[in-house]
């Protein structure tokens, strides 16, 4: 068992899984499953693989593990091919490794583990999550016959117990100006001057607090100018902004401090199937009194991520109480020389096994 869960989480880093083209990753899960000896798996019209174990009926457990990994960046950063997942001191490396493959593949191993439990189980291994998180498993939850109790995110946490994490929104800001020939600058409106007074407001805009998840933050992380060109003065500028939100921050309030619109797109995932969007994911904390006797379980401690994950739409939408647990350091996803520690994706295997138990027991109490 334990060298398969590390053998077939090489496999997973060796295939290229970036947001939209998750199809090769999906197929080789699918046959893992069935190897695993999961009768009822299915992909869904977006490209997510569901597998299904039916219990006693009593309770529905969802497990989330997203497919998707963000591209590998300046390959001169990295000290070994990234789609290598060589072994190396006990450390699998590679894009993916622990964003979010490590966890994948061992919820994957854990099915073997789990016996004639009360609850049923739905695993869901989808797509898009790194730039669109909540997304797939929003349309497998819509696809369910019934509502799931809790939810299991596979993301990383050194095997502690996450119990939330800040909310995202992706925030355009426009800025206009009037164009004039750039050897007569005076006779135009640069909005490039605008956009810099813009930038330095931000820097010392206040942030609302949270006692758990800390302080909200706005960052810029693009800047398009148009025309761009020379001889015209700029007429119009736009800065994308990633605002990290806490609890009870709503969209309103953020276009109306930040002075701009949350981003809508267009999403295509590898099936084919498109869907309009928008970039807005909810904060979430999971105040479960459960909480410190799972993490007692599992022999790890309370934490909250600093990254964003599904539970933004099963938690901070749907209102599914949520949890995190999965092998490896959060502080190495889409970093160069990602990796994941072996002796982690192993414990997490039965840890997994060990969520399900308590689990099947918490409905059984609660009956």
């Amino acid at each position: 068992m334990a060298s398969q869960v590390v053998s077939f989480l090489r496999e997973l880093v060796r295939v290229k899984s970036f947001s939209g083209d998750e199809g090769g990753l999906a197929s080789l899960i699918k046959e893992e499953l069935s190897r695993i000896g999961i009768d009822r798996v299915w992909t869904d019209e977006v490209g997510n693989v569901i597998a299904e174990i039916r219990g006693g009926g009593n309770g529905l457990l969802l497990f989330d593990a997203h497919m998707d990994t963000v591209p590998e960046g300046d390959l001169r950063n990295w000290r070994r091919d990234p789609f290598s997942a060589d072994v190396v001191e006990g450390r699998v490396y590679g894009r993916g490794s622990v964003d979010m493959k490590g966890g994948l593949a061992a919820i994957i191993h854990s099915t073997s583990l789990v016996g004639e439990e009360d609850a049923d189980l739905v695993y869901a291994f989808v797509v898009h999550e790194e730039d669109q998180e909540g997304f797939g498993v929003r349309h497998v939850i819509d696809s369910l016959d019934e509502r799931p109790d809790h939810v299991v995110l596979g993301e990383p946490t050194s095997l502690n117990l996450a119990r939330g994490h800040r909310g995202r929104a992706e925030v355009l800001v426009t800025l206009r100006g009037r164009t004039a020939n750039s050897s007569m600058p005076e006779l135009g409106e640069n909005c490039l001057h605008k956009i810099c007074a813009y930038l330095s407001e931000l820097r010392g805009m206040k942030m609302n607090t949270h006692p758990l998840l800390g302080k909200g933050s706005v960052a810029p992380v693009n800047v398009e100018v148009s025309p761009g060109i020379i001889p015209v003065i700029p007429d119009k500028c736009s800065v994308l902004l990633d605002r990290r939100t806490v609890p009870r921050e709503t969209k309103e309030y953020v276009e109306a401090q930040l002075r701009g619109s949350i981003v809508r797109r267009r999403l295509r995932c590898y099936t084919g199937y498109e869907e309009d969007v928008e970039a807005w994911f909810p904060a979430w904390v999971n105040e479960g009194p459960y909480l410190v006797e799972l993490a007692r379980i599992l022999g790890g401690e309370l934490m909250v991520w600093r990254f964003g994950t599904d539970g933004s739409y099963t938690a901070g939408e749907a209102g599914i109480p949520t949890i995190g647990y999965g092998p490896g350091n959060q502080e190495m996803a889409h970093q160069p020389n990602e990796m994941v520690p072996i002796k982690e994706v192993k414990r997490a295997v039965n840890g997994y096994a060990e969520i399900v138990r308590w689990f099947s027991s918490l409905q059984r109490t609660s009956r």
